[in-house]
């Protein structure tokens, strides 16, 4: 029970440190699942990704395909915390580039949940 009291307050302390330094932060959780047997627990912390990244997200999106150009766009937005980590975890697992990428977008408003009505 101390452990998870300590794992709580450690977890507390290093948000409060990431809000301090960035502002506003988003943590991300994602399980992969390698195969039937196998799956990969991952987490990340992202600041708020900024307008210039995201027109340079769009723009190479043709350019450069969904791939690379997720990946470029959201190690933009990963805390210096967690970037060696996500990097390493992008070559063993290069799908998450584009569902972190979706992720990222929807914070600044490009979302399917849009309805439009003829009247």
């Amino acid at each position: 029970m101390e452990d998870l009291k300590n794992n709580s307050t450690a977890k507390a302390d290093r948000d409060a440190e990431l809000r301090a330094k960035y502002g506003k932060v988003y943590s991300l959780g994602m399980t992969v699942f390698e195969d039937d047997e196998t799956e990969a627990e991952l987490s990340y912390h992202f600041k708020r990704p900024s307008i210039a990244s995201y027109d340079r997200y769009v723009k190479t999106l043709s350019q450069i395909g969904a791939s690379k150009a997720s990946k470029r766009f959201m190690l933009d937005a990963v805390v210096d915390e967690d970037k060696k980590r996500l990097e390493a975890d992008v070559e063993l697992y290069p799908g998450v580039a584009i569902a972190i990428g979706s992720k990222l977008t929807d914070i600044l408003g490009l979302t399917n949940a849009v309805n439009l009505k003829k009247l």
